[in-house]
């Protein structure tokens, strides 16, 4: 365990927020930074205690932090379809049609749906993550190019380059997510793209306290607002493209109750219009000003 500072402005005086189990037993505290109030999970496991978390049930075993056999056909399913509504919305399909050559990193890329569904679109794909079964999988089952790393120590000097970068609810389990955006920012073409997912600590969140869906300790490090990030992306260097939230936290359930399904039918698309989702998913651009 290790107390760290904040990753946004590097102080060290928080304020307690929440102490919530982890799926093993283990409390963890969520503290909220008195300066800039990016809230995060601290004390925190180190990078090499935290992958215990992360073992094979958390992909096939259904919980509150993990999937219900996240290979199956039915969540490829549900991934692709969030993700084809995400990138329309984000105006990802305009920026791809100005493109010839076109290569992808996904960062906590998994088993790779996000991967092969740019594959065939055309794009060259790479992806990685530090989880050692998606990844097996992924080069079986899919021939996906991935590797298994961390991003961080991984090409330190930036020598390969891409059009698209992308962080797909990867975000909030990062050790150091702004040090990791940096580090993007120097992997991208000359207006490159990044986009990513993240949970959101908004209005929802701040209403269901240690019952929101996504206040999954230790394995969610950060709790980020809309503001808080886009502000991070500002001052690395990135320009704003496009943003969208949805998710109302009624998520999927094949046994759930003619009534949930209706109130999800209706609260869903009315947390996106009202921009008050409690996901959030952001397209900004290499600023054309620092170009390479």
């Amino acid at each position: 365990m290790e107390f760290v500072s904040c990753n946004f402005c590097g102080k060290k005086d928080f304020k307690f927020v929440l102490e919530k189990s982890s799926s093993k037993g283990d409390k963890f505290q969520v503290q909220k930074c008195k300066y800039c109030g990016l809230l995060q999970t601290n004390p925190r496991p180190t990078f090499l205690e935290i992958q215990e978390y992360y073992s094979s049930e958390y992909f096939r075993k259904r919980t509150d932090r993990g999937y219900d056999n996240y290979y199956s056909p039915q969540v490829q399913s549900q991934i692709e379809k969030v993700l084809l509504l995400n990138l329309h919305d984000l105006k990802f399909f305009d920026y791809e049609k100005t493109l010839h050559d076109k290569k992808v990193l996904d960062i906590g890329c998994a088993y790779g749906y996000f991967l092969n569904l740019l594959r065939n679109r055309g794009w060259q794909t790479l992806g990685i993550d530090i989880a050692e079964e998606p990844i097996r999988l992924a080069r079986e089952k899919l021939s996906l190019n991935v590797i298994q790393e961390d991003f961080l120590k991984w090409d330190t000097q930036a020598t390969n380059k891409f059009h698209l970068i992308t962080l797909w609810a990867s975000l909030e389990h990062l050790h150091y997510p702004k040090e990791t955006l940096k580090k993007i920012y120097e992997h991208l073409l000359p207006k490159g793209r990044i986009i990513l997912s993240t949970c959101r600590y908004g209005f929802l969140a701040r209403l269901q306290g240690i019952n929101w869906r996504y206040m999954n300790v230790p394995e969610h490090l950060y709790f980020y607002t809309l503001s808080q990030l886009k502000k991070q992306l500002s001052e690395i260097g990135f320009q704003f493209v496009a943003q969208i939230t949805y998710g109302s936290g009624l998520t999927t359930k094949s046994n759930a109750s003619l009534l949930y399904n209706f109130s999800k039918k209706i609260l869903d698309p009315l947390v996106k219009f009202l921009g008050q989702g409690d996901m959030m998913a952001l397209h900004f651009q290499k600023n054309n000003s620092n170009l390479d």
